[in-house]
């Protein structure tokens, strides 16, 4: 599907929704916990 918005500030607008559409269908649009890892807990992670 193509687009074109002569105006950047709508094109970018259009982008934005075209791109969370696209996170939305791979399921990436859920906010998770970040945990911050030290060295001890990557090594347990091997």
């Amino acid at each position: 599907k193509w687009a074109f918005e002569p105006d950047p500030i709508k094109a970018a607008h259009m982008m934005i929704a075209h791109i969370d559409k696209k996170r939305q269908a791979l399921g990436l649009d859920k906010a998770r916990e970040r945990v911050l890892f030290d060295m001890a807990m990557r090594r347990a992670l091997d």
